[in-house]
């Protein structure tokens, strides 16, 4: 009886610790695979206007505090910044998973989610090279946005810019 007590306790506890984790609704989750899909266009056709709007607006409010700079002067200068770098590379793929996101919703109901994303690019003909990141979407009234998530300090940032994201961890 106390192995079953046990048991049924730790199947509980699990369900708990898992709760905010959740699939989300079809309509959202419709209107995130568009986003992706016109994100993945725009990089594509190196729209890197498109690709920096896609950013979360509290990450580009971050950036311009702390460079006491606007937000419209941080987003042309992001785009710029892309549009060098982009110049010399050739993306060969790109693709974000929604068979195997996570996904969830803060304690303020923002919905999230966590997609593996996969990059195969090259520079200035040199090798390809296989970049693995994850990105993250945001739906912030009704938009979702998008973050890469290539190492712990961009998480961190991404908390900063939204506290609510405090307890959410970065999947395994």
């Amino acid at each position: 009886m106390h192995k079953f007590r046990y048991l049924t306790l730790a199947l509980a506890t699990s369900l708990l610790l898992t709760s905010s984790a959740f699939a989300l609704e079809a309509s959202d989750k419709t209107r995130l695979e568009t986003t992706l899909s016109t994100y993945a266009a725009a990089l594509e056709n190196a729209d890197y206007v498109a690709v920096v709007n896609a950013l979360p607006p509290a990450v580009i409010e971050l950036i311009s505090q702390e460079a006491k700079l606007s937000p419209e002067v941080i987003r042309q200068s992001i785009t710029a910044q892309m549009s060098s770098v982009m110049s010399e590379a050739v993306i060969h793929s790109f693709t974000m998973d929604t068979s195997t996101m996570t996904s969830g919703e803060t304690a303020s109901g923002m919905n999230y989610a966590f997609l593996p994303t996969e990059t195969v690019i090259s520079q200035a003909g040199g090798e390809q090279q296989n970049v693995e990141t994850t990105t993250l979407a945001i739906d912030q009234d009704g938009v979702w946005y998008l973050m890469r998530i290539e190492y712990p300090s961009h998480y961190d940032f991404v908390r900063t810019a939204y506290p609510e994201f405090q307890d959410v961890a970065l999947p395994e």
